[in-house]
């Protein structure tokens, strides 16, 4: 279709072929014909010739913290066995108008350039990127056309992290993960305990022969299952615990602490007061899983679910309810049915504002701003934290 130019053009050069008609000027005549058949020509060339290119997306990082902009590279192919016209790309990106470059036009037969852009975020939420619009104009901007790659990703913006010290978990009443869990999270099955006589039906690989070979007799490698601390984060997503800017602050609270404890070795799991729950994981390769779920955290529940805290292990709730930070009583409530050993409480009112300060005392953390958590944590370790 002729673009705006081409619209112009069109309409100036029916205008010169009626005034050529009226006044008989063949001049007007000329120049009218041509102008039409220049932009014929070019909405002819852009139906019959379209673009062949194919792009591929790279997001660096795959997932982003709130406030921090995400790169996406382009790498853009031709496959035609001409050289492409000037094109414009359009990269449609959820919950804005998009990204839109221009592009010059690109060698045949493999040819390729690549281009990129930053990507601002400013709220916890996933992004989808794409489809890209495709505009080819000829090279006198009188035609275009428009196609569609439907490409798409996805761009994880999750809460926050603050960098915490590896944090371990102590085992408590609830040591060891079952053989089922032990395997799912790709945990270690067995962890040697000393060496016994061999009896018969004893795995020969476990045999261990230089002690065999010391004793005269066969000496057998045993083990024993593994410790493992777990920790459950609870998130307070009660009103006002549900309001975005409460969950932004106890979500990346949350976030700053799963990060640790995968990180020491140890497991652990997110959930919400309302039942909305992460599965028990361990290892940094699963952080990402929930970050995920930090990201897409929204809304809550009056309800306080009965199933939660799930399982055992160590907990640690998070609530922005300013009658949790300021009643003792409700405080210990909520600790009592949660079973919680820590609870940390965030004053969403002034965070970040600098005009009230942090304490903590035991098993109570109180924060009011970002990069508090490291500092206050230290005192909750005696109870919580096993270096």
């Amino acid at each position: 279709m002729p673009t705006r130019a081409g619209w112009g053009v069109l309409i100036g050069g029916s205008g010169f072929v009626v005034a050529g008609r009226l006044f008989g000027a063949i001049e007007f005549l000329v120049v009218g014909l041509g102008a039409i058949g220049a932009v014929s020509i070019a909405v002819l060339m852009r139906s019959m010739v379209p673009s062949r290119v194919t792009i591929t997306r790279q997001l660096t990082p795959p997932q982003v913290p709130a406030g921090e902009p995400a790169r996406i590279d382009l790498e853009i192919v031709n496959h035609a066995p001409y050289r492409t016209p000037v094109m414009t790309l359009h990269d449609a990106v959820s919950g804005s108008r998009g990204v839109t470059l221009s592009l010059a036009p690109v060698a045949r037969n493999g040819g390729r350039v690549h281009g990129a852009y930053r990507l601002p975020t400013t709220r916890r939420g996933v992004l989808t990127l794409g489809p890209i619009r495709i505009e080819d104009t000829d090279g006198l901007g009188l035609a275009r056309r428009r196609h569609h790659l439907e490409t798409r990703v996805r761009l994880v913006v999750h809460p926050p992290i603050e960098p915490l010290p590896p944090l371990r978990i102590p085992a408590g009443d609830d040591p060891l993960i079952g053989e089922d869990l032990r395997q799912s999270l790709g945990l270690s099955d067995e962890e040697f305990d000393g060496l016994r006589e061999y009896v018969p039906g004893d795995d020969l690989r476990k045999i261990h022969w230089p002690s065999s070979a010391r004793h005269g007799e066969l000496q057998v490698r045993q083990f024993r299952p593994p410790r493992h601390g777990r920790l459950s984060l609870v998130i307070d997503t009660r009103p006002p615990g549900d309001a975005a800017t409460a969950i932004d602050a106890t979500a990346s609270i949350a976030g700053s602490i799963a990060a640790a404890v995968l990180e020491s070795g140890d497991a652990t799991r997110i959930e919400t007061t309302d039942g909305r729950t992460t599965p028990l994981v361990t290892g940094m390769a699963s952080l990402d899983g929930l970050l995920e779920f930090l990201a897409l955290l929204d809304g809550g529940s009056e309800r306080l679910h009965p199933a939660v805290p799930t399982g055992g292990g160590t907990v640690v709730a998070i609530s922005a309810d300013p009658d949790i930070a300021t009643n003792p009583g409700a405080r210990r409530r909520l600790a009592t049915r949660l079973r919680a050993t820590v609870v940390i409480t965030v004053d969403t009112a002034a965070w970040g504002t600098g005009t009230t300060s942090p304490h903590s005392a035991g098993d109570w953390i109180h924060l009011t701003g970002p990069g508090q958590l490291a500092t206050n944590w230290n005192l909750g370790r005696r109870r919580v934290v096993v270096q």
